[in-house]
């Protein structure tokens, strides 16, 4: 009879999980998510240099770490999104325009009481008519950097927590 003792193979693997747990941190993890969504928001300024003008799009692109969806060492979550502003501020308020399309609106031929010459009921019909239309079409930069560099994240990522799992493993 062969007599096989697997204790070790169980204390080696139970080793193993305690590095490998210690090493995924919460700054670990923010390593690693950053490090993806780096791809998403460079492609994205790529993109947007299709239709250059001001380089106020461009500039705005943001990375953001949603803070109260993230949860220490268990999960960050971050998101690729355009700084708004305002139309006086700093920022690209108009970034989606850009990216969805949208209706012209007509000036009114008369000007109202509040010296307005563009109406309320022109802005509620070209909100119903937004995303591409013939007036102004989408031109999309956000869904396209998304679509092309879904794998290259995955792969930098994988690469990047091998790697710091190995330099918190020491």
């Amino acid at each position: 009879m062969i007599d096989y003792d697997t204790s070790a193979y169980g204390d080696a693997m139970t080793a193993m999980k305690k590095t490998i747990t210690e090493a995924m941190g919460e700054s670990t993890l923010r390593t690693v998510g950053f490090a993806g969504v780096e791809i998403f928001r460079d492609q994205a300024q790529q993109n947007s240099l299709k239709h250059y003008e001001t380089g106020t799009l461009y500039s705005n692109i943001i990375v953001k770490r949603l803070e109260e969806e993230s949860d220490g060492g268990r999960r960050q979550v971050y998101i690729v999104t355009v700084r708004n502003g305002t139309a006086g501020s700093p920022g690209a308020f108009y970034w989606r325009f850009v990216e969805f399309g949208h209706k012209f609106v007509p000036r009114n031929t008369k000007r109202s009481k509040t010296g307005r010459t563009v109406g309320w009921k022109a802005h509620r019909k070209a909100a119903e008519l937004e995303y591409g239309t013939a007036s102004a079409p989408a031109y999309p930069f956000m869904r396209p950097a998304y679509e092309s560099k879904k794998h290259e994240a995955v792969d930098v990522m994988t690469r990047t927590l091998a790697e710091q799992i190995a330099r918190n493993a020491r």
